[in-house]
């Protein structure tokens, strides 16, 4: 019998194996190039990075910050060297071991040193122990063999040879924070590395930090060096000149001593900043090495508040200050002329409402010169019922008082300045004439800086003109050469007539030199002009004591010299010290004779007496 098949033959069952098996090898081939396409093109810089580092390892050089001089050339803010503990995790071999003799070493907890090896990345350098003293980075090269992956770091810290000279002024320099790390403008920026924080180091940071440089080294098996592949030197940051000069300041800030607020010393002719003291006062020392939580917790609860500028951050009752603003006013307005005449017998009544003069028996009849000499009250008040709030507001607007003064070293208090508006709108009061004649005298609602005050006054100086105050003078690199200059900026003109600038110039100069309430700031051979102010922060109970130094009086003082021709400007702020005239002014005295007599040797001492009568008050 005869069998036969279709459709299928033992050829065509080979035929079909063969070409299935040279799919598979030609799939498996495919699957082969797409991968070594992948590791050499999509992943070949990674692969090569990291087998880089398995004998090549980076040493980052931090590029020391500029150094920050006074107008004279010298330093007064520099760098130190310091030692920082490395550990490159992947060439840690012995993690329990390492961990163990290093927190020996350098005191700390085992864990906490096993915690930061283990958490950062394989071949990325991390920080163990930040500052330790010359001691500490001798043991840990003596026991270098015992420490693979470990490594010192020299690194420049910042140094304040003067301590707290200057301090809020010239700020300092920190430990980036994790709420800086996650800001856009701190991007380029790592875990523990350090910034300015405040005052000129934190405002010129851009221009003040070095470029990092450093060292790439293949290391051995136990991550030990054994040749420099490649260094990129670090640069230098630029250094800046500032405009304060340290003789003077070193003066301000003894003359200050034992006292809390600030004192300012301007050329009133450009802006420029030659002194600024605010007290109490921190060392910035502290917050460049390694500031511990218990010295962090002393700063932010010391009720002194030190790490505040009160040169331009905290704002005070300008007091008997504001009545140079009240006379310009009534002046440009002509509700009086220098020579208007009032008589003051201690008090003042509007309506069922009483206002004092400091003095309780009285000043007499006085004239616009005689008044700003002895700062009578009484006479201000029928004065500021003439000129009114508006005029009032104005002038003290025109002057600078109730804005940012433009110095821009950090958040800086606005001050405030009274309206009829003002008061409706946030109080939700009427304006009264009592309220007038309040802040007419610099009490109430008013409130300026005491830097504000500063360039109020040296635009009455130099006949009108503001200027911003100014605090860098000029940039400079490592080798000398000016990379910026700056020179003093204009922010407005006022148009005062100068005539009336010139009453309220003789009548501060009648303050220091003819038996005005400022004759202890007189000084022989200098024609000195000033205006005292006693502010109070509380109404004072009937016997007029107050038990608490917080609720004191505060103390201010300004003046210029010499007064045809002001070289410099004066605002002096003592907080709770009672009198300007007795409390302020002497130390304006000591800041005028160091800046401006011939040098004889700098005394920072207390007045004398002055030896014609003069007001002692306000």
């Amino acid at each position: 019998m005869r069998v036969e098949t279709y459709g299928h033959s033992p050829t065509n069952g080979l035929t079909r194996r063969i070409k299935l098996i040279a799919f598979l090898v030609l799939g498996a081939f495919l699957i082969l190039i797409l991968r070594l396409w992948d590791l050499q093109i999509l992943e070949g810089e990674r692969y090569y990075s990291l087998s880089q580092n398995n004998h090549l390892r980076l040493r980052v050089a931090q590029g020391p910050r500029g150094f920050l001089l006074d107008r004279n050339g010298e330093v007064i803010v520099e760098n130190r060297p310091s030692f920082d503990v490395l550990a490159i995790p992947e060439d840690v071999k012995d993690l329990e071991g390492t961990s163990s003799l290093l927190s020996s070493i350098l005191g700390v907890p085992e864990e906490e040193v096993r915690s930061k090896i283990q958490g950062a990345r394989p071949y990325q350098p991390v920080l163990v122990r930040k500052e330790i003293d010359l001691r500490l980075a001798i043991i840990i090269e003596e026991r270098k063999l015992d420490l693979p992956g470990v490594s010192l770091q020299v690194r420049p810290v910042r140094s304040y040879p003067s301590g707290q000279l200057g301090a809020q002024l010239l700020g300092y320099v920190g430990e980036i924070s994790q709420v800086q790390l996650r800001r856009e403008e701190f991007q380029d920026f790592r875990p523990g590395d350090t910034l300015g924080q405040s005052g000129v180091d934190g405002k010129y940071e851009a221009m003040i930090r070095g470029v990092e440089g450093g060292d790439q080294i293949e290391v051995d098996a136990r991550g030990r060096g054994v040749r420099l592949v490649d260094r990129i030197e670090p640069k230098s940051g630029f250094n800046l000149v500032l405009t304060i000069d340290r003789r003077l300041q070193q003066v301000v800030e003894e003359a200050f001593a034992g006292k809390s607020g600030t004192a300012i010393a301007m050329n009133p002719k450009n802006g420029e900043i030659l002194a600024m003291v605010s007290r109490p006062a921190y060392d910035p020392n502290l917050f460049a090495a390694r500031l511990s939580p218990t010295d962090w917790e002393r700063i932010l609860e010391d009720s002194g508040h030190p790490l505040q500028n009160r040169a331009f951050q905290a704002q005070y009752p300008p007091g008997s200050i504001f009545k140079l603003v009240t006379t310009i006013a009534a002046l440009e307005k002509g509700a009086i002329t220098p020579d208007t005449k009032f008589t003051c017998n201690g008090s003042f009544s509007i309506g069922n409402f009483e206002y004092s003069c400091w003095k309780p028996e009285g000043h007499g009849t006085s004239d616009l010169y005689r008044a700003i000499a002895i700062s009578c009250n009484v006479y201000f008040y029928n004065v500021a019922l003439r000129t009114g709030i508006t005029e009032i507001a104005r002038v003290a607007r025109e002057l600078g008082l109730g804005e940012p003064s433009g110095l821009d070293l950090g958040d800086e208090a606005k001050g405030l300045i009274p309206s009829p508006e003002w008061k409706l709108n946030f109080r939700r009061e009427r304006w009264f004439p009592g309220n007038t004649i309040q802040a007419a005298i610099g009490q109430g609602f008013v409130s300026v800086t005491p830097l504000q005050i500063l360039k109020a006054v040296a635009a009455i100086a130099n006949g009108g003109t503001i200027y911003r105050p100014q605090i860098l003078k000029k940039v400079i690199s490592t080798e000398g050469e000016v990379v910026e200059e700056y020179g003093p900026e204009v922010i407005r003109r006022i148009p005062f007539q100068p005539e009336n600038l010139a009453v309220l110039r003789k009548g501060m100069w009648m303050a220091v030199n003819d038996g005005g309430t400022g004759g202890r700031a007189r000084i022989p051979g200098l024609d000195v002009a000033g205006k005292t102010a006693t502010a109070q922060i509380i109404r004072k109970k009937d016997n007029g004591r107050l038990l608490r130094r917080d609720l004191r009086d505060h103390a201010w003082f300004v003046a210029f010299a010499p007064s045809d021709d002001p070289q410099l400007a004066v605002v002096v702020l003592v907080e709770n010290g009672g009198f300007g005239g007795v409390a302020a002014a002497p130390v304006a005295k000591a800041i005028l004779e160091a800046a401006l007599k011939p040098p004889k040797g700098i005394s920072v001492a207390v007045a004398p007496e002055a030896k014609e009568p003069v007001e002692i008050g306000d």
